[in-house]
């Protein structure tokens, strides 16, 4: 017993754990856990700005790197039935502009189906502070977004105008 106390008394004496043991130790942690802190940064901003369907069929996500030429990272979204795949395929520039608005940028993003059960629990949105609606465009700004799609084929130009508009609508609140 003799032994512990004067080893917690030199501890003590000594100034416990140095400032430099701390930090490093918090890096390492921090380091270990990179690519798991990217993908529950993704799964919590794809909870906040989607809605109850694409948070009630949505399994998991990954970050994945880049690929070659890209510099930001892949996401891939799991989701539980091919019907929803399709669906969320379909719009994937809108679920990219979403994330843009959350502060996550994706080069691309993909959509698989979950081939386990369902085990994640969907997080509730945050309270208190949920995203700001973005302010709604102008006229002069739909005509601009208007004008920039007419000459993308016509299976595109839904999709990219409404994210080109949920992008401008970012900036706008971000910048008001």
């Amino acid at each position: 017993m003799s032994d512990e106390l004067s080893r917690e008394v030199r501890l003590r004496e000594g100034g416990g754990t140095g400032l430099v043991e701390l930090v490093s130790g918090e890096v390492d942690r921090i380091g270990s856990q990179g690519r798991r802190s990217d993908a529950t940064l993704a799964w919590i901003a794809w909870n906040e700005v989607n809605g109850d369907v694409e948070r009630a069929h949505t399994t998991g996500v990954y970050v994945g790197e880049p690929r070659r030429g890209a510099r930001d990272p892949e996401l891939t979204v799991y989701v539980d039935s091919a019907a929803y795949l399709t669906d969320f395929s379909a719009n994937r520039e809108i679920y990219l502009a979403r994330l843009e608005t959350a502060g996550l940028r994706f080069s691309r993003i993909s959509f698989r189906r979950s081939k386990g059960r369902r085990e994640t629990v969907v997080p509730p949105r945050r309270r208190g502070r949920a995203l700001a609606e973005p302010p709604e465009l102008d006229a002069t700004e739909r005509c601009e977004v208007v004008e920039l799609c007419a000459d993308l084929p016509e299976a595109l130009r839904d999709s990219v105008s409404r994210a080109m508009s949920a992008s401008y609508r970012a900036q706008k609140r971000e910048h008001s």
